[in-house]
C-alpha cells in the first residue's frame, strides 16, 4: 500500500487525478459509492448475448475440429495445428459476419439522491478529456442526452484497432475469402455510457445507447414475462434477489443435435486416419450418423429460467423456477426420505429415469459399435479371425448372461426407481483401529451409506446371486486363458441373517486386522428398500422407517411428489470433525491454548448451520425451493 501510494504522489500523469480528488467538491464521492452499492444493483445482458455465445462456441469447434478437416480434405497447413485451428474458428466466424457484434450489457444502482450523483458524474468530464487527451481515444468523450437524461458517453469503433496487421491472407484459401469478416470488425462499435436514469446510476455497454433509452420506458417489461409471475407469492417479503435468464440464452449454451452431428463427423475424420477398407468405413459411418441421430432426438431444448430470494430471520430462501419441458411422467413422494436415519448430516434423494427401454438402446449400440471394432482389428492385423472367434466364444456368452441379469432382474427389481446416498456420524470410539493410542473421548468416524428403492426384492436378491455367479465365471475364465499363473479364486456367498423381516448380507472382517468391531460393510433388504453401509448398526437404522428431522423450510411437507431432495448439516459435521482435531493436536504435543484456539476457529465455522432444497413440479415448472441457515456466534463471557 505505501509502495503504491507512493507511486501515485509521484506520477505526473496521475497529476489530474490528485487535483481531482484534492478539490473539497469532491469529498462526498466515497459516500455517494458506498450508497450506490446499498440499496439496489442489477445487472442486465440484452441483445445479442445469445448470438455472441453461439458464435464464440461455434469458432472454438471450428479452431477444435479445424486441424481434422484439413488433413482429411488434403489442405497444405494440414501438419501445422496451429495455422489449422486459427483458420476453423475463422470460418466460423466469417459464415456470418453479422452475428458478431458487442451485446447490451447495463448495470445500474439505485441512489438516495440521484440530483447529486448527477451534478458529481458531469465533474468527471473533464478529468475523462485530460486523462485522454494524447491518446487515440481523444475527443472520444461527451456529454450526450439519452432518453431526456444526461449521460457521459465514450463510443469507440473498429477502426482504432489495427485488423491489418494481423495478416489474415495467410489463412485463406482463396484471395479475400475473409475480407468481408475484416470489413465487419472495422465497422463495429462500442459505446460506453455513464448516467442517472430514473433514480439509477446507470452503467451500459452496447454497440449504442439504445439500451438506455429503452430502460424505464412504455415497452414491455420484465415483470410482466410470464416465467416471473409465480414470484408474486413473495410480494411484501425482504427480497434479496430475483434472476431471469431466456430460453434462448440458454439454449445457446446447451448441447444441441447438431452438436452431437458435429461430434460424429469429428470422430469419421479420425476413422479415416484409420486406414480401414472402405466398405468397413463406410458401414462405421452409417452407424455413427445413426447414433448420433438418436441422442440427437433424446436433447430437449432448454426453457427460461427465474429465480427469487428472500432473507428470513435466520438466512435466505430461494425458489427456482426452470421452465424446460420435463418430459412424461408424474413424480411421485420420495419414500427414501423416511430412510435417512432421521438427522444425517448430508443427504440426497432422487428418481432415476431409466427404464428397461434406455437399457436395451445402451446394449443395442455397444453391440454394434463392438462389432466393428472386432473387424477393425482383424482388418488392422491387430489380432486374426480365430483369436477373435475365440474371445467371442469365450467372453460374449458371459457378457449377455450378464445382459440378462441387469435388463431382466436388476432393473425390473429397482423400477421404483428411487435412490439416495446419506453420510452420518453416529458410531463412535475411542480407539478405532488396535494401534492408535485410546482417545480421551469418543471420537465419531464418518457413516457412508446407499440407499434404493426396491420393486421386487426377490428379483433384487437374484440379480445379486446372478452378478456373483457371471463374476466367477469371469475370473475362471480368464484365469485359464492365463495358463493357470493366476491363483484360484472365487467369490463366496456372503453370510446372510434375518431380523425383523429384514436380510442382513456381509463378509466378517478378520480379527488380525485390528479394525473396531462396528466396522463391517453390510447390505441389508427390506420389502422396499435395499443399503450398503459400514457397519451393520447403520444398515438397520436405515432401514427402519423413521420420517426426516430436517426442520428447514423446505421441508415442511415431505410427503408431496418431489423430484429430488438434498440436505446439509454443515454445523453437525464441524461438530463431529472437533473431536478428531482435539485428539490429532493431543498427539503432536499441542497445548491447552492452542487446542482452545482450535475449538474456536471450529465454534467461527458452525456460523453456516446448514443448507437443504427439494424440488418438485409447478404450473409447467421445475422448482427447487431451498434454505440456507446461518446463526451469530455465541457471545464469550466477560472477564
Amino acid at each position: 500500500m505505501k509502495k503504491a501510494r507512493a507511486s501515485y504522489e509521484a506520477d505526473e500523469g496521475a497529476a489530474p487525478l490528485r487535483k481531482f480528488f484534492a478539490d473539497p467538491a469532491n469529498a462526498e464521492l466515497p459516500a455517494l459509492a458506498a450508497d450506490a452499492l446499498s440499496n439496489e444493483v442489477f445487472l442486465y445482458m440484452g441483445a445479442g448475448t445469445g448470438d455472441l455465445i453461439a458464435l464464440i462456441q461455434e469458432a472454438a469447434g471450428g479452431a477444435r475440429h479445424g486441424p481434422g478437416l484439413d488433413q482429411l480434405f488434403g489442405q497444405k497447413w494440414g501438419d501445422d495445428p496451429g495455422r489449422a485451428q486459427a483458420r476453423g474458428a475463422l470460418r466460423a466466424l466469417a459464415e456470418k459476419p453479422e452475428r458478431l457484434r458487442v451485446p447490451a450489457l447495463v448495470i445500474g444502482f439505485k441512489v438516495s439522491d440521484p440530483p447529486k450523483v448527477a451534478a458529481q458524474l458531469k465533474r468527471v468530464d473533464p478529468l475523462l478529456a485530460e486523462v485522454l487527451k494524447g491518446t487515440p481515444l481523444a475527443g472520444r468523450s461527451g456529454r450526450a442526452k439519452v432518453g431526456g437524461d444526461d449521460f457521459l458517453v465514450l463510443t469507440l469503433d473498429g477502426s482504432l484497432v489495427p485488423w491489418d496487421g494481423l495478416n489474415l491472407a495467410q489463412y485463406e484459401e482463396k484471395k479475400g475469402e475473409f475480407d468481408p469478416l475484416l470489413k465487419h470488425l472495422k465497422s463495429m462499435k462500442l459505446t460506453v455510457a455513464v448516467g442517472v436514469r430514473q433514480g439509477y446510476l446507470l452503467v451500459a455497454v452496447g454497440d449504442s445507447t439504445d439500451t438506455i433509452a429503452r430502460f424505464g420506458g412504455d415497452g414491455p417489461k420484465l415483470a410482466d414475462r410470464p416465467e416471473l409471475k409465480p414470484l408474486a407469492k413473495l410480494a411484501g417479503k425482504p427480497l434479496t434477489a430475483v434472476g431471469y435468464t431466456s430460453a434462448k440464452l440458454r439454449q445457446s449454451v446447451a448441447i444441441t443435435a447438431e452438436d452431437v452431428a458435429g461430434y460424429a463427423d469429428r470422430a469419421k475424420i479420425l476413422l479415416g486416419q484409420a486406414d480401414l477398407p472402405a466398405d468397413q468405413r463406410k458401414a462405421i459411418e452409417k452407424d455413427l450418423d445413426a447414433f448420433a441421430a438418436a441422442v440427437g432426438r433424446g436433447l430437449t431444448k432448454p426453457g427460461a429460467a427465474a429465480s427469487a430470494s428472500v432473507r428470513t430471520a435466520r438466512g435466505w430462501e430461494t425458489l427456482d423456477y426452470d421452465y424446460t419441458d420435463p418430459g412424461p411422467g408424474e413424480p411421485r413422494p420420495l419414500t427414501l426420505l423416511n430412510h435417512l436415519g432421521g438427522d444425517p448430516l448430508l443427504a440426497a434423494v432422487w428418481r432415476s429415469g431409466t427404464t428397461v427401454e434406455d437399457y436395451r438402446a445402451l446394449v443395442k449400440w455397444v453391440t454394434v459399435f463392438a462389432g466393428h471394432a472386432e473387424r477393425a482389428v482383424v482388418a488392422k492385423g491387430l489380432a486374426d479371425e480365430e483369436t477373435v472367434k475365440k474371445y467371442r466364444a469365450d467372453f460374449v456368452p458371459l457378457l449377455k448372461e450378464l445382459s440378462d441379469v441387469t435388463e431382466n432382474l436388476w432393473l425390473p427389481a429397482l423400477a421404483d426407481g428411487q435412490e439416495g446416498f446419506v453420510i452420518d456420524a453416529k458410531w463412535t470410539s475411542k480407539k478405532w483401529h488396535e494401534a492408535m493410542p485410546e482417545a480421551d473421548r469418543p471420537l465419531p468416524l464418518p457413516e457412508f451409506g446407499v440407499v434404493l428403492g426396491v420393486s421386487d426384492p426377490d428379483k433384487f436378491g437374484q440379480a445379486l446371486e446372478g452378478y456373483r455367479t457371471v463374476a466367477n465365471k469371469l475370473i475362471a475364465k480368464v484365469r485359464e486363458l492365463a495358463g493357470g499363473t493366476i491363483p484360484e479364486f472365487e467369490i463366496p456367498r456372503p453370510k446372510v441373517e434375518r431380523a425383523g423381516g429384514r436380510t442382513f448380507a456381509y463378509y466378517p472382517i478378520p480379527a488380525e486386522w485390528g479394525i473396531d468391531r462396528q466396522f463391517q460393510p453390510t447390505g441389508g433388504l427390506s420389502e422396499r428398500v435395499a443399503v450398503l453401509t459400514l457397519s451393520r448398526g447403520h444398515a438397520e437404522r436405515l432401514l427402519a422407517e423413521t420420517p426426516p428431522k430436517i426442520g428447514l423450510a423446505p421441508f415442511a411437507d415431505t410427503k408431496r411428489p418431489l423430484e429430488s431432495v438434498f440436505y446439509l448439516n454443515w454445523a453437525g459435521m464441524v461438530d463431529a470433525a472437533g473431536p478428531w482435531v482435539d485428539y490429532a493436536m493431543a498427539q503432536t504435543g499441542g497445548d491447552e491454548d492452542r487446542r482452545r484456539i482450535a475449538r474456536k476457529v471450529t465454534g467461527v465455522l458452525k456460523v453456516f448451520r446448514a443448507y437443504g432444497s427439494v424440488t418438485y413440479r409447478e404450473g409447467g415448472a421445475t422448482v427447487t425451493h431451498s434454505e440456507a441457515v446461518f446463526a451469530d456466534l455465541d457471545p464469550e463471557p466477560q472477564k
